[in-house]
């Protein structure tokens, strides 16, 4: 009898793919990938095993039509436990595959816990052996292989943490293995486009050479000829930090100053790391989206389209005309999201690191290509919270165990050291110190409590050019209501989270031309402006908050070091200051009172609050406060101590651990908003069309009457939606369904109805209640 894994259209079975093929292939496939960490026996193995059940009659009926549910993820699972049971090393090796190999469809499933020992979890599938389909035909075609004798882990402080992050490494090995051969089955077109061409490790060398070329090339084009110190000594940093590039893999910090240079020097530091050490890939790990979007189109005009992966949330892929190499390219990039096989990746925080901790299949997939690649921390400090031990914990394991290095780069650099006691970061700036004063642009000053009204004259005082972020999107409404009344509608600007992406891009382009044209404009935002946004403001004003945050804002201010005044060059001024109400209880609380004594105290030395001796002492305070709480702070859900619990019995909780590892903390519910933007608007207007009426159709609206109609095409429909979407809070959320203001346009996705009565054109949507208003006060 012959025995298949996938059928095809036909119901002849020569077309079907045989399942001692794929197993084979599978077994190849996982065990290559794994390679790059020395784990090829491990990975072949559940590789082998993985559909061991499919040999099954009932499955094999199923494929002829069977209705009747078969579990055949179970059975290589037992199989191992079966066979591999003589010792110790053995019955460990056969519970981390029994993991994979019974999860590599529903995801990693927890071992089981007396507190939540359901019936998905490993334990009691492994204990129903009368419920598993016979599978022992499958003794004819295949071998139980050995069990392997070593796990290939140099070991380190947390065992728990290192066995299960090496089981979830070879989960995405078999998970990928099986996608790839099965595409490779089913739609040979679509797996032809993938190109694999970072998998031979003399490819990968000559690519990344290729890459290096053109990166200096971009450079000798762009900054041939100095423009002035500022110039010259980001010259002089580029330099002395793709010298440190030769230097053996592992741990970096970049701490240097804002407007420094940082993205053209980390880049040119790990394109030279990735050629002398033979790398595969290079990760730019950012936190928020629109500095992605900025890095991602630097890079491709740098290096090429084809190289570069653009992964999140809000990311669009231009559509271009079939056949041509611009649809190849983007067809390319579509598939790379899936399991990040492209040279160079940038991705969010939130993506890296909860795929790190994740036990589904399509969010691990993918982690395999971390290995032997540079992680480029763009942004580090925003790494510091809940859940900044276990990050740390990753990556220092992905540098101990899986052939990376890790570069943080950042100009307010956390305690990742007082973190990783056992782990060397290894700085690669000389003297930071006279970096950052070589940068200084700025003077920070302390005002104190100041009312609404006070600020609105001070900043009327000023001049006609100011940013002042505050904490929360209630604050930013009613700071910009109060300077409303001193300002012309074209004079001041609101940027927050209540603003669809789209609408504060324009905003943006709206503001930085006004800058450029030296015209009134003063710009109200929370902080989403703080990273990533290169924009000038000659002064900016600060509400209270950590000293991170505030350096952060400073870069917003004399950015690029050409403020002149009275014909002298000069700095540009920060004023940090407090609401009457205070700050936010929580996180902010403690970070802006750690905070406040420091600018008390540097401005009474005469020194600046963003010294690094400064933001040194002020992560010290922080880190000192968290480890005397009644719990860890920089691990509040206590994700380590949970892989620690039962390790000596490779007893894990996958599924738990990432149900809670969880970087976005608030739930926050999606709302598309119908947002006609200047040009839109301005071109209905001249065709006597009303971009007012709520049914307009304008690009938003008819995105919105594709999701109705084309019930296949919601993946693509949304991601092109996704500079629509505002995110609001449950309570305010279900206030606007109750009222009857939204439309289910599909199961679970809802939009705006009435936009033009619920949108602004200058905040974005309105608070629905008082309630609503007040609580926005309260929370970022």
């Amino acid at each position: 009898m012959l025995y298949y894994a996938h059928t095809t259209e036909s119901d002849d079975k020569k077309n079907w793919q045989l399942l001692k093929l794929h197993l084979t292939e599978v077994e190849k496939l996982a065990g290559d990938m794994a390679q790059v960490f020395q784990a090829r026996k491990w990975a072949e193995a559940a590789g082998r095993l993985h559909d061991l059940g499919k040999y099954s009659r009932a499955f094999q009926k199923r494929l002829e039509g069977s209705s009747k549910q078969v579990d055949h993820a179970t059975a290589g699972a037992l199989a191992l436990v079966k066979h591999w049971s003589r010792n110790g090393s053995e019955q460990a090796a056969a519970r981390l595959l029994a993991y994979i190999i019974a999860g590599h469809h529903a995801g990693l499933p927890d071992y089981g816990t007396s507190e939540a020992d359901h019936n998905a979890c490993l334990r009691k599938r492994l204990a129903r052996t009368d419920q598993v389909e016979d599978y022992s035909a499958g003794y004819t075609e295949i071998i139980i292989p050995d069990a392997p004798t070593t796990f290939p882990l140099q070991p380190g402080p947390a065992p728990g943490f290192q066995f299960s992050f090496f089981t979830r490494m070879l989960f995405s090995c078999l998970v990928d293995a099986d996608s790839l051969n099965t595409e490779a089955f089913s739609d040979p077109a679509k797996h032809a486009l993938r190109k694999r061409d970072t998998v031979d490790s003399k490819q990968t060398i000559q690519l990344f050479e290729q890459l290096k070329q053109k990166f200096y090339a971009y450079r000798s084009a762009k900054f041939h000829t100095p423009r002035g110190d500022i110039d010259r000594w980001r010259t002089e940093i580029f330099e002395e930090t793709v010298r440190r590039a030769k230097d053996p893999r592992g741990l970096f910090s970049l701490t240097l100053p804002t407007g420094s240079g940082k993205t053209q020097v980390s880049l040119g530091f790990a394109l030279e790391h990735a050629v002398q050490h033979g790398l595969r890939r290079i990760f730019y790990v950012i936190p928020y989206t629109s500095i992605i979007e900025q890095n991602a189109q630097e890079f491709r005009d740098i290096l090429g389209a084809e190289h570069v992966l653009e992964h999140h949330s809000n990311f669009q892929h231009e559509p271009h005309r079939e056949g041509t190499e611009a649809f190849e390219t983007t067809e390319r990039q579509k598939l790379a999201e899936e399991n990040w096989e492209l040279p160079l990746v940038v991705t969010t925080n939130v993506q890296f690191f909860e795929s790190l901790f994740a036990a589904r299949r399509s969010s691990t997939r993918k982690l395999h290509n971390i290995a032997g690649s540079i992680i480029v921390l763009d942004e580090a400090q925003m790494m510091n919270g809940g859940f900044f031990r276990p990050c740390l914990y990753a990556l220092n394991e992905l540098v101990r165990n899986y052939g990376c290095s890790v570069l943080f780069c950042t100009a307010t650099q956390p305690p990742a050291s007082e973190l990783l006691p056992h782990a060397k970061i290894h700085e690669t700036v000389a003297d930071p110190q006279y970096r950052y004063e070589q940068f200084e642009r700025v003077r920070v000053q302390f005002n104190g409590k100041m009312s609404w009204t006070e600020l609105t004259e001070q900043i009327a005082e000023e001049g006609g050019q100011a940013l002042c972020i505050v904490n929360t999107r209630g604050n930013a409404r009613e700071l910009y209501s109060t300077l409303s009344d001193h300002y012309a509608e074209d004079e001041l600007y609101h940027l927050s989270a209540r603003m669809c992406p789209k609408h504060r891009r324009d905003i943006l382009d709206t503001v930085k031309k006004r800058l450029n044209d030296n015209l009134p404009c003063i710009l109200v935002s929370t902080q989403l402006i703080e990273a990533g946004v290169d924009i000038d403001f000659p002064t900016v004003y600060r509400e209270l908050a950590g000293i991170d945050s505030i350096a952060q804002a400073a870069g917003r201010c004399n950015r690029n070091g050409r403020l002149r005044r009275a014909g002298q060059s000069c700095l540009g001024k920060v004023h940090v200051f407090e609401t009457e109400k205070g700050l936010p209880k929580g996180w902010m609380s403690q970070t802006g009172a750690i905070a406040r004594g420091l600018l008390i105290k540097f401005e009474g030395r005469g020194q600046s609050p963003l010294s690094i001796e400064a933001v040194k002492e002020y992560f010290a305070e922080l880190f000192f406060y968290g480890q005397n709480d009644e719990r860890d702070q920089t691990d509040t859900e206590g994700i380590l101590p949970m892989l620690e619990e039962d390790a000596k019995n490779m007893a894990f909780p996958f599924r738990t651990v990432a149900d809670k590892f969880r970087l976005i903390d608030s739930p926050m519910e999606t709302l598309l908003i119908p947002y006609v933007d200047d040009a839109e608007r301005q071109a209905a207007q001249e065709k006597g069309e009303y971009p007012d009426d709520p049914y307009y159709k304008g690009k938003a609206r008819q995105l919105l009457n594709s999701l109705k109609s084309e019930p296949h095409s919601i993946r693509h429909i949304m991601r092109s939606l996704q500079p629509y979407t505002v995110q609001l809070y449950p309570h305010e959320f279900r206030e606007y369904v109750r009222a009857g203001e939204l439309e289910e346009v599909r199961e679970g996705i809802f939009a705006l109805t009435r936009a033009n009565a619920w949108y602004d054109d200058k905040t974005g949507i309105k608070p629905y209640s008082q309630e609503s208003a007040a609580r926005e006060l309260w929370i970022m």
